[in-house]
Order: C-alpha cells, then sequence, then structure tokens
C-alpha cells in the first residue's frame, strides 16, 4: 500500500514538475519575443534568429508540411524581425515584436488581412456630425469598456474582414447603450450577404476582399436587422480549421470594383441567413459620419458610443505595446486599409513628454497588441485614423 502510494505520488510531482516547466518555458520565450531590446541598434545574426525562430514556432504551435516551406517561412521571420527592430527606433513611445504575425510576408499581409488602400469616402454636408454644441471639456481619459458596451476581442483570420468587425462593435455598443443586454452580433452575416456598392466613390463591400462600414449599415437598414454571433457564427477566416467557410460572393456582388470571387465556395446568404433569428427590436434606421476635427471626434464618442473607424495599418502588424506614432512619411493618410473601432482615449505620460492617445480594439485576437488593442497618437491625423469615422443610429 505504501509503495503503490509513494509511486502515485512520484508520478503526480513528476507530471507537477513537466506543467511548470512548460509553463516556465512559454514565459521564456514570450519575454525574448516581445522584448528586443538587445536588437535595437544591430542587426541579429543568423544563429539568433534561429534561437529566436525555434523560440517563436514553439509559442506559437506551428508546424510546416515540409522543409522547404519551414525554410521559406524562416527566411520571412528574418526580413521582419529587421523591419521589428527599424520600427522599435521609429516609434519612442511603442514596442514592436515578433508576435502570430511573423512567418507572414508583407505582400501576404497585405492580400489576406488587410483591404486594399483606398482615401476616405467625402459625403454630403449633411450625412456630417460637425458642431459641438457649446464647449465641451473632455475628460482627460475616456473607455467604453468600463461601461459595459464593448463585446470581447475577435480574430477575423485570414481574410479581410475587418469592416464587418467594425461595424458589428459599432451596433454591438450603441445597442448596449440603447438599454439592451451587450450582445456579440453576427459578423459572418455582414460577410456573407453585403453586397453594398457606392458607385460615386468607387467603393463596395466584398466579403472577404474588404468593404466600408458605411456601406454595411445600409445592408443591415435594408436586411432589417441582424443574427446574433450565436445563431450565425463567424467561419470566413478560418481556411483549414474546424467551422471553415468559403463563401460565395453576396448579391450585388461588384467585379469592377471587388474584383473576381473566390473560384469556389460552398455556402451563400440564402443557405446560413434566418430572418426569424433576428435580434428583436434592433434596427437601424440611419448613419452619420463625423467631422475629422478630432476634438469633435473625441466629443461625439463619448456622447454616441464606440464609433467605427479606418486607417493605414500597414505599419501596425507587429504593434506590441505603447502609443503608435509613426513619422507622416511612412503611414500616408489616404490610403486606408482596415477598418477598427474607436473605443476610448487618454493621455500618455513619457519621461520629458506626454501625448494624446486614442484607444482602439482591433479584430486580430487578443493575443496581439495590448491584449487586441493598440493606442495610437491623437490630434494630428496620424495614419488617417480621423478620416473616415462612421457611426449607425437606432
Amino acid at each position: 500500500m505504501a509503495h503503490n502510494l509513494l509511486v502515485k505520488t512520484l508520478v503526480i510531482v513528476t507530471l507537477f514538475g513537466a506543467k511548470v516547466a512548460r509553463i516556465f518555458d512559454k514565459e521564456m520565450a514570450s519575454e525574448k519575443l516581445f522584448s528586443l531590446h538587445n536588437y535595437r541598434y544591430r542587426s541579429v545574426n543568423n544563429s539568433e534568429a534561429y534561437d529566436l525562430w525555434k523560440l517563436w514556432v514553439r509559442f506559437n504551435d506551428k508546424w510546416y508540411k515540409t522543409s522547404q516551406e519551414e525554410f521559406k517561412r524562416f527566411e520571412i521571420f528574418k526580413g521582419n524581425l529587421e523591419t521589428i527592430k527599424n520600427l522599435n527606433i521609429q516609434n519612442k513611445d511603442a514596442e514592436f515584436a515578433l508576435n502570430h504575425f511573423a512567418d507572414i510576408s508583407h505582400d501576404e499581409m497585405k492580400s489576406k488581412i488587410l483591404m486594399p488602400k483606398r482615401k476616405a469616402p467625402v459625403f454630403e454636408k449633411e450625412r456630417y456630425i460637425v458642431q459641438n454644441h457649446g464647449h465641451v471639456t473632455l475628460p482627460a481619459e475616456f473607455d467604453w469598456r468600463d461601461h459595459g458596451v464593448v463585446t470581447a476581442v475577435k480574430n477575423q483570420g485570414s481574410a479581410g474582414s475587418c469592416w464587418a468587425f467594425s461595424t458589428v462593435g459599432n451596433l454591438e455598443g450603441i445597442w448596449a447603450l440603447a438599454g439592451h443586454t451587450l450582445t456579440n452580433l453576427s459578423v459572418e452575416q455582414i460577410v456573407d450577404c453585403d453586397g453594398t456598392k457606392d458607385a460615386a466613390h468607387h467603393h463596395a463591400d466584398c466579403g472577404i476582399f474588404g468593404g466600408w462600414p458605411y456601406l454595411a449599415y445600409q445592408y443591415v437598414i435594408r436586411a432589417g436587422g441582424i443574427e446574433s454571433d450565436k445563431s450565425l457564427p463567424y467561419c470566413s477566416g478560418f481556411g483549414g480549421a474546424p467551422g471553415q467557410c468559403f463563401m460565395c460572393q453576396a448579391k450585388g456582388f461588384n467585379k469592377t470594383l471587388c474584383g473576381p470571387p473566390i473560384p469556389w465556395c460552398n455556402q451563400t446568404c440564402s443557405d446560413v441567413l434566418d430572418r426569424s433569428k433576428f435580434i428583436p427590436g434592433l434596427k437601424v434606421s440611419n448613419w452619420k459620419a463625423v467631422d475629422s476635427n478630432e476634438t469633435i471626434i473625441a466629443e461625439q464618442l463619448i456622447k454616441l458610443g464606440p464609433l467605427s473607424i479606418a486607417l493605414n495599418a500597414e505599419l501596425l502588424v507587429f504593434y506590441h505595446s505603447g502609443v503608435f506614432d509613426p513619422w507622416a512619411t511612412f503611414c500616408p493618410p489616404d490610403e486606408l486599409d482596415h477598418a477598427v473601432l474607436l473605443v476610448g482615449f487618454g493621455k500618455y505620460k513619457g519621461w520629458f513628454h506626454t501625448t494624446d492617445y486614442w484607444l482602439v480594439k482591433n479584430s486580430w485576437g487578443p493575443s496581439w497588441g495590448e491584449n487586441g488593442y493598440f493606442r495610437i497618437s491623437r490630434g494630428k491625423g496620424t495614419c488617417g485614423v480621423n478620416t473616415a469615422v462612421t457611426t449607425a443610429e437606432l
């Protein structure tokens, strides 16, 4: 009996020790991958890069079908490591790191995650919220997450569907602010069913190939509502994973504005949409754009709720923490390629300076950035963050 007890105890201790070792390895890997101070002002040699690569592969549970594919990804990884080093030099208040995009090339990121670059549309004057009603003193900081109107961070996967996540984030916020239960709404419905186009501005909603929240609001108005994520969950960005789907183009899909649809698909809007499952009472009646003045944007953020915005996100891919404040020449404000959700603002206090920032919810998963969020400098139109601010109205 005593012998059996001793054996069981040793087994438990051994298993516990192995588990602790795995946790310790993960923490050590995280520290090395997300803190690259040692390489800020010098190049990384091949041996150091390979050591980081092995850590990164293990940390992200990566595997590659062939040695050729792994070698290709390692070469991309080395190039991204140099990019991250340069970004850390250029951005004094932000840190860039080897996140889960580190084996993806620049061209792959642009084609699979970001949208084609576009200028922000200019709407008719009546569409804009341009004035504040009297002088408003802004608080030093504000965060809609503290008020229970922001859902958890999602992951768009390998699809240019950020515009649908941004749209849904805005709808979730204003619905909760109207006194309803905070609900995860269906991004997939927007991706599957919205083929709205704006010929005047040469814009269209193109499913996994990009789109615009202001057009998505118009789709929800016409559709008469939206389902919850529970009844119609997101699947478009999960190619090769359980729950994947290959969506056929939505009705109205414009090949001229969107390009050719995917050559093979297995799901249409009519296959999945169930209007009887629309959230009762959630109907969009109108939509508005907010003037590009960032003081007005802050005022309307507090007044209206989380706002949909777009920006040039090409340099954001490897963001890890801090306030993103790139040199303007490297982040043109008229080349928007990513839609996100504005949820707050604040002030960052550096050693000898203070930087105003916006707090933004992204759709690249909770492991990216600051738990799925990022901060970007406020007050100077950084990366076009102030040029395409919109909201739905219930």
